[in-house]
């Protein structure tokens, strides 16, 4: 690793996206815009004659995706060292960190100050999408200070976040973000509490009772209709996740008939209220 300059200041925030395998490069870049979304919201404005900074990569690596952000302001063209970027790159991982956590009922959302709000939600479910419903997927961020005239670095704080906690973090993000099911519009915070009715089944047989010849939606009215037995033998509303409609599309234009046929799948199954 290269020395990193007094120039570009010592603080910075170091993310370990590990999918299990290839991440696509419009999610991954989706992913970095929604931090950076959630960056701007509570630290784009600044008090002083200094530029507003904002979030630059300094170091991009592959293998698992490892990037290397530091808070930055622009002048004459030029990125250079912000004078409160320690604090930031302090205070915006204690953000993330504590959110993902209460979203995965890690910690009592009550605590947090601020509490994570709809927008903290529907940024955070965007930046940790590439790896969710991912087999042995993780997610680590750190925060790391470095010598300013080596390439020594000293952890400030290290986080890790595994699968099961990204996927019930997810989850939650989508109730919260999105306003479905038991949300009450008038809460920032998120509604669910950690139970066994929140569950991911893995390799499940579908059937579909109709399926429309639209793409999958997220959310809102479907036509799609599935029974999955291991969940319920009523005919459920099934929704598909941005970026795999081509799934849907696969499901349900292949042949034989996907009336008649079962499908293998992976779902995420919430029951509220019985």
């Amino acid at each position: 690793m290269p020395p990193v300059t007094e120039e570009y200041g010592r603080d910075r925030l170091l993310l370990r996206l590990d999918a299990g395998g290839p991440i696509e490069l419009q999610g991954l870049s989706e992913s970095f815009a929604a931090l950076a979304r959630m960056y701007a919201r509570y630290y784009g404005g600044t008090t002083t004659d200094e530029p507003a900074p904002k979030l630059f990569i300094t170091k991009l690596e592959t293998g698992s995706v490892w990037a290397e952000i530091a808070p930055l302001a622009v002048m004459l063209g030029q990125a250079v060292m912000w004078t409160d970027g320690a604090i930031v790159v302090a205070d915006f991982t204690r953000r993330m960190t504590n959110a993902i956590k209460a979203f995965a009922d890690m910690e009592t959302p009550s605590k947090l100050l601020p509490p994570p709000s709809r927008d903290d939600a529907a940024d955070l479910r965007e930046f940790i999408r590439p790896l969710t419903g991912k087999r042995g997927a993780e997610l680590g961020i750190t925060h790391a200070k470095y010598s300013s005239k080596s390439a020594e670095r000293e952890i400030v704080a290290e986080y890790t976040f595994t699968e099961e906690v990204l996927n019930r973090a997810a989850i939650n993000m989508d109730t919260t973000a999105l306003n479905i099911a038991g949300y009450s519009p008038s809460v920032d915070v998120l509604a669910l509490p950690a139970s066994d009715d929140l569950k991911i089944r893995r390799e499940v047989m579908l059937f579909f009772q109709q399926a429309s010849r639209a793409p999958g939606k997220e959310v809102g009215r479907t036509g799609d209709k599935a029974i999955v037995p291991d969940v319920s033998d009523k005919a459920l509303p099934t929704y598909f996740r941005k970026g795999v409609n081509d799934l849907k599309d696969r499901m349900v234009r292949g042949q034989p008939n996907p009336l008649v046929n079962a499908f293998i799948v992976d779902v995420h199954v919430q029951i509220v209220d019985g």
